[in-house]
């Protein structure tokens, strides 16, 4: 009999027992543009988007969080993590702040319609991540309800190359 439990989930992301998984490209479907910190260090900063270049400013591990199907998303170049603050109402983006695991920093990964990508889900607020189109080199992404469209899919890619660290 095979059994599996919700920590073998992360297999899916590295080898059982892995602290993180990555370092990785979040890349936007619909505009191909990457995150990036911005050369950032500090907390409170917005994400921007820029043209995929994997240096390490857009480089970002995915951590377990200790809640099964939940990641955070750290950046390599500032150990800072996502956030999605603590407002769900007018027009929040993300920001980097200093990891703290609570729920403003969780994301769920969903497999994209087609299966070539991820929704990414702020567990705090339950909205997604998106972008438009027409998305431009420093804009920042923003959270809407689930539609599913290309605008909120994202590809989750190693960079090639030898271990940036």
């Amino acid at each position: 009999m095979l059994v599996i439990g919700a920590e073998d989930i992360a297999v899916k992301f590295g080898r059982r027992g892995q602290k993180e998984a990555g370092p990785y490209l979040i890349i936007a479907r619909a505009c191909g543009l990457a995150f990036d910190t911005g050369h950032v260090s500090s907390p409170g900063h917005q994400l921007i988007l820029w043209p995929p270049h994997a240096l390490l400013h857009q480089l970002w591990d995915l951590r377990p969080t200790g809640v099964a199907g939940e990641v955070a998303i750290i950046a390599v170049a500032n150990g800072l993590a996502l956030d999605a603050t603590v407002e769900t109402s007018g027009d929040p983006h993300p920001i980097m702040s200093e990891v703290n695991n609570e729920p403003w920093q969780r994301w769920r990964l969903e497999d994209a319609p087609d299966g070539a990508g991820y929704l990414l889900q702020s567990v705090h607020s339950r909205r997604y991540l998106t972008v438009s189109d027409d998305t431009q080199p420093k804009w920042e992404p923003w959270f809407e309800d689930r539609h599913g469209q290309l605008r909120q899919q994202w590809t989750i890619a190693l960079p090639h190359g030898r271990s940036p660290q």
